[in-house]
């Protein structure tokens, strides 16, 4: 990837939407999350290039953990140049940790995410949903470990996730929650266990 424009905007494009979701629980300003993100993916990318991503399989993990640590040190340095005058301090700025209230929910989806995916009927659905999207496995060793095309990698992936979502709506009745969880990310539910 390093100096591939081309896959570069590939990531951009692919983790946006999630880079924005961090980074917008954190910082709580929509003009600074703006900021955040933009440097989020210049570290990012500067780190890529530069080969300290040892892992590339583990590039959804990277991306996200820089897009935390990038908001939270925006936040850190929000609180130390908020003047103090008409009263205010830093205690305004809102805390980047979740609240207990966040940390149950979390677990909470967590719990339905998982239960879920134990109950999806077909073994292969359940595995692939499981390597794709909570342990970020490479498309490509799914498919050489599944002997399947990448093509049709995608199709599994496409069926399974509609039989996710088929499950989900049926078992939990929220279909508007869904998109929420799925936004969020199913690998953010299994990590935190």
């Amino acid at each position: 990837m390093a100096g591939d424009s081309a896959a570069e905007e590939e990531l951009i494009l692919r983790y946006s939407h999630g880079v924005s979701v961090i980074i917008d629980r954190i910082v709580r300003s929509h003009s600074a999350a703006q900021d955040v993100s933009q440097e989020t993916f210049r570290i990012a990318l500067e780190k890529i290039r530069s080969g300290h991503v040892r892992q590339p399989e583990r590039l959804s993990g990277f991306v996200c953990a820089v897009a935390r640590n990038t908001a939270i040190d925006f936040v850190r340095r929000a609180r130390k140049t908020l003047p103090l005058e008409d009263g205010l301090n830093a205690e305004h700025i809102p805390d980047s940790a979740p609240s207990q209230l966040e940390e149950l929910l979390n677990q909470e989806r967590a719990a339905i995410v998982r239960r879920i995916i134990s109950e999806l009927k077909i073994k292969r659905d359940r595995d692939v949903l499981f390597r794709y999207f909570i342990a970020e496995e490479d498309k490509n060793k799914i498919c050489t470990d599944l002997d399947l095309t990448r093509t049709q990698l995608n199709s599994v992936i496409f069926r399974a996730s509609a039989r996710f979502k088929e499950l989900y709506v049926r078992l939990v009745g929220e279909p508007e929650q869904y998109f929420r969880i799925v936004v969020v990310g199913l690998g953010d539910f299994f990590v935190q266990r």
